[in-house]
């Protein structure tokens, strides 16, 4: 389903009545279906006023081929963000290079498999999804997220080729790290027009990627949403999951839902169709600028904690429900407390205070505590810095686990 509640759109291009009707019957459960016989019906379809979602395109057609109608429609600024899968019986590597090039995110071979095409299908719609909430990227980053999506689900689905080189396997990993990067916010201060907080944050991932993730983000003019989150695992797999609850946090949140509501209507989302058995824990907060009230939900992740002035620490440890993603059909609560001027919200992921030393020593909640006591004076983007050095030491620079902490101050 759409944003808006309605059914996507998939376009299937084919010369063959058969093949039409093939993916027709595997995808019309979940998708209105188009269809096009050939290149120049599919290119008008395209650029109407109700365009497909995505596409599946054969390549062997009379007239225009498949490479061509991906030209043109990658070439259109009103069809270039149309995703375009090959279904084709030319299966050689050279084939699937070409495919790429021109624009096309995947590749299904035929003989088709129903479930890979259905798979494919879904996960590249969100993916697009996710995309639209990628802000300031460049063309070229946007180009190399489309080419290299087919790796990097392979990877995540166990389809990973053995014709892919470990040389591409760190290329992709490389890129992953740089789109996880990108989706992060990175300017501190942030929101510097806004006089009466502070605020900074910062991930350090246990391998190339990770699946820690935060963000924070207006949900009105009033009220400034915080989320922490730790998805339960590492590497690819990990950060894929992350980009998927990232979307779904941000998308549910920004239809003005409370906290509860919307970590309750994310645990369904995720529960839906999670054969991986993936799960992620998170800690949602909103806080409202005129009173600094602070409405907070937390779904099995570490207790956030409040700090200061003079050192003086308390932990909003209550938990309102289980991690998300592993039983559909909970409700979460949330409570609500209050930010004092000079105070720092504090919150972390596990890989904090499970920090382990080389003598197998941990971290812990109270060496944190007390270490963020130590520098409450300090600017957070130096108290960040200062505790991420600390933690470095502690661990002799092996992370197990991805590190990610995130501090609002209230200023006045």
């Amino acid at each position: 389903m759409s944003e808006n509640g309605r059914k996507n759109t998939v376009l299937v291009v084919d010369d063959s009545p058969e093949n039409i009707d093939l993916l027709g019957n595997v995808l019309k459960r979940d998708y209105e279906i188009k269809v096009a016989l050939n290149g120049a019906k599919a290119l008008k379809i395209s650029g109407s006023e109700n365009p497909p979602d995505i596409i599946l395109l054969d390549i062997m057609m009379p007239g225009m081929d498949g490479y061509e109608v991906c030209s043109r429609l990658k070439s259109d600024v009103k069809t270039q963000d149309i995703p375009v899968i090959f279904v084709t019986a030319m299966g050689e590597v050279e084939d699937e290079t070409k495919g790429l090039e021109v624009g096309a995110i995947d590749y299904i071979t035929k003989p088709i498999s129903p479930a890979i095409v259905k798979a494919r299908v879904k996960n590249h719609l969100e993916l697009r999804e996710a995309r639209e909430y990628l802000k300031n990227q460049n063309e070229i980053l946007e180009q190399r997220v489309d080419a290299r999506t087919k790796e990097v689900l392979d990877l995540q689905r166990v389809e990973f080729d053995l014709r892919v080189t470990q040389e591409k396997v760190e290329n992709e990993l490389n890129i992953a790290a740089q789109i996880q990067r990108s989706i992060l916010p990175s300017n501190f201060p942030a929101f510097p027009e806004h006089n009466v907080f502070d605020l900074h944050a910062m991930m350090t991932p246990a391998r190339e990627v990770g699946g820690d993730f935060y963000d924070f983000f207006f949900v009105d003019d009033e009220h400034l949403a915080v989320i922490i989150a730790d998805v339960a695992d590492k590497g690819v797999p990990a950060a894929l999951f992350m980009m998927i609850s990232r979307t779904i946090f941000r998308s549910i949140a920004r239809q003005h839902k409370t906290p509860s509501q919307v970590l309750t209507e994310a645990n369904d989302l995720l529960c839906e169709g999670n054969d991986t058995g993936m799960f992620v824990t998170a800690f949602l907060a909103y806080y409202h600028l005129p009173t600094a009230q602070l409405i907070y939900s937390n779904g099995g992740h570490n207790p956030a904690l409040l700090i200061g002035p003079d050192s003086a620490c308390r932990k909003l440890a209550q938990k309102h429900g289980p991690a998300l993603g592993v039983k559909p059909g909970l409700f979460y609560k949330e409570d609500v407390d209050s930010i004092e001027p000079e105070q720092i919200l504090v919150i972390c992921t596990d890989g904090v205070t499970e920090a382990c030393s080389p003598n197998n020593e941990l971290f812990g909640v109270d060496r944190f505590t007390k270490l963020v006591c130590s520098c409450e004076s300090l600017a957070l983007s130096q108290m960040l810095s200062h505790i991420d050095k600390d933690l470095q030491e502690f661990q002799h620079g092996n992370l197990f686990d991805d590190i990610t902490i995130l501090a609002l101050k209230r200023i006045i």
